[in-house]
């Protein structure tokens, strides 16, 4: 059976994005394949951030994943400061590395303008090593993406592939599983930027208050006119809604141009309001029953078997850079 490694910053509240762009995809993989998932606490730390609300982030996350089908059977769900062997990995490909490369990463050029004054961290300079030993340690056929993290993982292919030639071939040169389209839903209140968590006014967060997601989808930027038609150049905002709409209804867009044909934005709305309350019904209703200690349960098994994989692949890894 191939191996998926895939992870999740617990940065904030499962989003839209999130759920269409990574966590859909992992559910129907687990079917199929051996899948890793991390949740990746130790990038979180690579901003300025609150310890408390890291781990009730953290606790919060993986009580999402569950709630939203994550199979725990079927998938390894983990945190990963509870494998070691990651940061191990990552100083051997850190002397691998080279500091043109890395400058040249795009998140480590938005941040450093981002947190220009108060000054930036080497761990966000660092933070492509330190994925790709997340993704490398595991030794997976296949990482899923968004599209923003395809620069990420072209490194950690380079990087496998440079550790290859020098020491013996022992890594997998893992493929990048991207599905192109749902990297299209874009903030509510940006529609030329896509739906993040640091833009939170535009973000819309699946376990969120009834009332915060209605006033959410209610506000959503539109566009001059009033008709229902997909063109993201001249109508971003409203093509950015119909995406959302066919993802929650597996509607095509022309069936939704003709549902729509002759009616209002603000109905337009209402109906995208209802089919996201419809959609996501069972896996809200799911995540208010799980406990803490089941939690504790499933992070404590999944740092089990994330152990034993990563650190039989670590001994090797020791072994041929003459570390042991």
């Amino acid at each position: 059976m191939k191996r998926i490694l895939t992870g999740i910053k617990p940065t904030g509240e499962v989003q839209l994005g999130n759920y269409f762009g990574m966590i859909k995809e992992v559910v129907k993989l687990q079917d199929k394949y051996e899948v890793f998932l991390m949740i990746a606490d130790l990038h979180a730390q690579t901003v300025p951030y609150d310890p408390k609300e890291l781990k009730s982030l953290t606790y919060d996350l993986a009580a999402s994943l569950i709630a939203l089908g994550i199979n725990t059977k079927k998938t390894v769900l983990f945190k990963q400061s509870d494998v070691p062997a990651h940061l191990c990995l990552y100083w051997i490909l850190g002397c691998l590395s080279y500091f043109g490369e890395l400058q040249r990463m795009h998140e480590f050029k938005e941040k450093s303008q981002r947190y220009k004054k108060q000054g930036i961290g080497t761990g966000i300079f660092m933070y492509p090593v330190l994925q790709a030993a997340d993704v490398l340690i595991y030794n997976p056929d296949l990482v899923p993406i968004g599209q923003d993290q395809v620069q990420h993982l072209e490194l950690t292919r380079e990087l496998a592939r440079r550790f290859n030639q020098r020491f013996g071939k022992l890594f997998k040169i893992p493929e990048i599983h991207l599905q192109k389209e749902t990297a299209k839903i874009m903030s509510l209140s940006d529609p030329t930027k896509k739906m993040s968590k640091s833009l939170p006014e535009g973000c819309l967060e699946i376990f969120a208050d009834e009332k915060e997601i209605k006033d959410k989808i209610r506000k959503a930027i539109t566009d001059s006119g009033n008709e229902i038609k997909y063109n993201p150049e001249k109508k971003p905002g409203i093509s950015n809604l119909m995406i959302i709409y066919k993802y929650l209804t597996n509607k095509s867009l022309t069936e939704i141009e003709q549902e729509f044909s002759g009616l209002g934005y603000s109905y337009f709305k209402e109906k995208i309001i209802e089919a996201f309350f419809e959609y996501f019904k069972n896996a809200r209703d799911k995540k208010e029953k799980i406990k803490k200690q089941e939690i504790d349960k499933v992070l404590i098994r999944g740092a089990k078997i994330a152990n034993k994989v990563a650190n039989q692949n670590l001994e090797k890894i020791l072994k041929i850079t003459g570390l042991k």
